[in-house]
């Protein structure tokens, strides 16, 4: 009888702790769970799918066009194509002068660094010289979320620039390990 109600309680804990699975958010919506209501949740905050830039774009990535930290930009969702679960996101914000990329980028980083308190950050330079940023994210229970990069990359034009931020969720990064790792 011990036994069994220790399998019980045993059993009972580990759902409760996989129902509280947290995520990375970008726009406040987690990073996980089905691209169907992910986009959903997208549309919700005023995004739109790119449909030209969709019919390119491969089985397991999805774009969107909305407004991201006061800028007009490209969402570009990453799924499973087996089970359609989201694991990471990329925004790009194109710029038409490198200083207006460069000023973006200190602006969002001083954000990120004031919502993810706990975040384990190293700045680096990219190849073009421009600043970039790396960030773990930690909760303030030790949780980590996943992954944040920001950097600016420089187009062919000289008079373009573009600002991605990266969104990678912890569970999407693993399961992703795990799929890369069964292939070997």
């Amino acid at each position: 009888m011990k036994n069994l109600l220790l399998t019980v309680l045993f059993c009972l804990m580990t759902i409760l702790s996989y129902g509280q699975t947290k995520h990375l958010t970008v726009l406040g919506i987690p990073i996980a769970g089905n691209i169907a209501t992910f986009q959903q949740k997208l549309i919700a905050k005023n995004y739109r799918l790119d449909t030209k830039e969709n019919k390119q774009l491969p089985v397991g990535e999805r774009a969107f066009k909305g407004r991201f930290s006061g800028h007009e930009c490209t969402l570009k969702a990453y799924y499973f194509p087996d089970d359609k679960t989201v694991y990471k996101v990329r925004v790009s914000i194109d710029f038409a002068y490198e200083s207006s990329a460069d000023n973006a980028y200190k602006e969002i980083k001083r954000n990120l660094l004031r919502k993810y308190k706990y975040a384990d950050t190293k700045t680096g330079r990219s190849s073009n010289g421009h600043e970039s940023l790396s960030a773990l994210i930690i909760d303030d229970e030790d949780d980590i979320l996943g992954n944040i990069v920001l950097f600016v990359f420089d187009n062919d034009d000289p008079y373009e620039s573009e600002l991605v931020v990266g969104y990678e969720d912890m569970d999407g990064l693993i399961k992703a390990e795990k799929k890369h790792t069964d292939d070997l």
